[in-house]
């Protein structure tokens, strides 16, 4: 008892102590100095040139012994504070800065200061600022250079911009880009284009009827001052010749574009004049049989761009034959830089290359990805060889064999690799040639891969990797089953010897890992926040919610879910709740027949605090009558824009 009365007394006199330095005029002076001062290293100002008044009227330390002073922000001069503002979202410039005070003001307002917009992937509420309190003033549309808007995610973000601005032009435009618009969206804007604008951007997936395909492309081409474009639309474009000899002379330099069959590269190449760099996706799965005679190349020829210095033909599930490809290159003689990508077993022919390549005498580059899968006879090591000769080293064109035999899958690329996607193996592959064991793999060989892909099928053994994947973010494991703790320990071990997990923000999973697995993956990746799986796939890594570990870190560390293959029902609902309950994107699958439907949307948007946005997947008939009734139910609540697209529902909330 004696203790506790001495403790009790001894902090007392602390405690006094305490309060009557605190309240000193000295301290006093200088805790407010603390806590409001921003400190900035790079801003030292001598103390006999600052005035009197201006020390007075900025917060400052000023050490008398060190005669110097630490500056805020305002002590900058306009010019390097314009420099600074430049760098700073319209958003933040306005919601922090604006109305301060008449300095800030009149630097927010020169002439000087060009805004880019980006309001693609925010939140509604910040949407909703931007729309209302910047697009708003005239001193932000005269000074607007780029504008990027997006569906994705922001659910319903262009058809606000639209109803909000019906009519509104931007004069200073000079880019924009739109991310997956439907067709209405598409057309309501083009007719809005500034006369100035040089840069435009169409991605979309949703499905848009190829008349108002081919109207784009050829409103597109009209444009008399564009300078650069891509137009990446589900399906590609079938541009023939029918709408493109509408279309007059255009000044176009760059163009992105995905095109349904292969001879509409022919089509395109007569209408573009100017153009320097090309890239070229064609879609379509069927090939579509032309005759394609040497006399049709000809005519060709007199019509290729003669600037025509990059060509990067990416042929995704096509069936294009190696003569053509042959015939068209033969014709782009002033090519400097050559890309190619297919998954035709035809064009892994070394030789075949060497003899197309050498009639090109103004190139300097060539890469390429050429995957296939062996489903026949095929000497392997005569593929690997005709790419070994002594055209491709004196080129110093380094093409790298690997042969995934669990896969029964062949990939021929050049490095260093110049695709952001990677597919791989677990147990690594068996090299062709002998490339791998020496310096020709440099370290910086896979630094454009952002997405790598490993497949686990066929793990038999550890293996240490020679490969180094530095920049991936994004990370899918697929092609299994469950496996045993052996096999994850391995998968465990490829991975943090092949990649910089800290990296890692998506992790894709498309196979059955083991939940001891996926808790020792998160541990070593600690900024993934995006979590793609299967419905039943995560439950059962989760042990129906029993792995109270695992549940706790997805729980700290998930910020955007998307599940797939199986729907949410209403007695494991709250559990779901609670689980993910930091979420702030969601995706998953719900039957649009369950009784429980709309009680189990109700508890997503009322619990889930944190939720930005929602994506379903409707399985079962969509009705009219349902989308009606949906719909109304939703707009009693003013946070949410709820709408339909497809077989989908979206819901954006403030």
């Amino acid at each position: 008892m004696f203790l506790l009365v001495f403790g009790v007394c001894v902090c007392t006199i602390f405690y006094i102590c305490w309060k009557f330095v605190s309240s000193t005029p000295q301290f006093n002076q200088q805790k407010k100095t603390t806590d409001f001062i921003e400190y900035s290293d790079n801003s030292i100002v001598p103390l006999n040139t600052i005035d009197e008044s201006q020390v007075l009227s900025t917060t400052s330390i000023c050490d008398t012994n060190a005669h110097f002073i630490r500056s805020t922000l305002e002590c900058l001069p306009d010019e390097i504070l314009l420099d600074v503002i430049s760098y700073l979202k319209p958003y933040d410039i306005y919601h922090s800065l604006h109305n301060l005070n008449n300095r800030l003001n009149s630097i927010i307002n020169d002439f000087q200061l060009n805004f880019h917009l980006d309001i693609s992937h925010i939140a509604k509420r910040e949407y909703d600022y931007c729309l209302l309190s910047i697009l708003s003033l005239p001193s932000v549309l005269c000074r607007l250079h780029s504008l990027h808007i997006s569906n994705d995610e922001t659910y319903g973000a262009i058809a606000l911009f639209i109803r909000e601005y019906p009519s509104l032009t931007i004069p200073s435009l000079r880019s924009l880009s739109l991310l997956d618009a439907t067709t209405s969206q598409i057309k309501s804007l083009l007719v809005r284009l500034s006369p100035q604008l040089e840069t435009l951007s169409i991605v979309t997936n949703r499905t848009i009827d190829m008349n108002d395909k081919r109207f784009i492309c050829q409103y597109l081409l009209k444009h008399s001052t564009l300078r650069s474009y891509r137009l990446s639309l589900c399906d590609g474009v079938d541009c023939d010749e029918t709408i493109l000899s509408h279309s007059s002379r255009n000044r176009l330099e760059t163009i992105s574009i995905d095109l349904s069959y292969f001879q509409n590269i022919l089509s395109l190449l007569s209408f573009i004049p100017n153009v320097k760099r090309l890239t070229i996706n064609i879609n379509q799965q069927k090939y579509y049989n032309q005759d394609y005679n040497a006399a049709a190349f000809d005519m060709i020829r007199l019509y290729v761009p003669v600037q025509l210095s990059y060509f990067n033909l990416n042929l995704r599930f096509s069936n294009v034959e190696f003569e053509h490809i042959e015939q068209l290159l033969n014709c782009l003689v002033n090519l400097k830089h050559l890309c190619c990508s297919s998954f035709r077993a035809e064009l892994v022919d070394g030789y075949r290359w060497e003899r197309v390549l050498k009639r090109l005498p103004l190139l300097r580059r060539f890469e390429c990805v050429m995957t296939t899968y062996i489903y026949h006879s095929l000497d392997l090591n005569l593929i690997s060889q005709s790419f070994q000769t002594s055209f491709w080293k004196e080129n110093n064109w380094s093409v790298i064999c690997d042969y995934f035999q669990c896969l029964s899958r062949l990939t021929i690329y050049t490095i260093p690799f110049y695709k952001n996607l990677f597919i791989s193996t677990l147990n690594g592959s068996q090299p062709l040639n002998d490339t791998d064991d020496q310096s020709v793999l440099l370290e910086n060989a896979y630094d454009k891969v952002t997405h790598l892909k490993v497949s686990v099928q066929g793990l038999y053994s550890e293996t240490t990797p020679i490969r180094k994947f530095r920049y991936v973010t994004s990370l899918s494991i697929c092609d299994g089953e469950s496996y045993s703790d052996h096999s994850n320990s391995s998968l465990v071990s490829y991975l943090s010897s092949t990649i910089d997990l800290t990296k890692i923000r998506h992790l894709k999973l498309y196979s059955l890992l083991s939940g001891h697995t996926l808790f020792a993956l998160l541990c070593k990746a600690p900024n993934i926040h995006c979590l793609s799986s299967s419905y039943h796939n995560l439950l059962q890594m989760i042990n129906d919610f029993g792995d109270v570990w695992l549940c706790w870190l997805l729980n700290m560390m998930i910020k955007k879910l998307t599940l797939s293959y199986g729907r949410l029902t209403l007695s494991i609902v709250d559990q779901f709740v609670e689980l993910f309950s930091n979420v702030e994107h969601l995706s998953l699958c719900m039957n649009m027949d369950d009784v429980d439907f709309q009680e189990i949307l109700l508890k997503l948007i009322q619990n889930f605090k944190h939720l930005s946005s929602i994506r379903i997947r409707l399985a079962g008939k969509l009705t009219e009558h349902f989308q009606v009734q949906t719909l109304t139910w939703l707009s009693t609540n003013a946070e949410l824009h709820s709408e339909f697209n497809d077989n989908f529902l979206d819901i954006w909330m403030t």
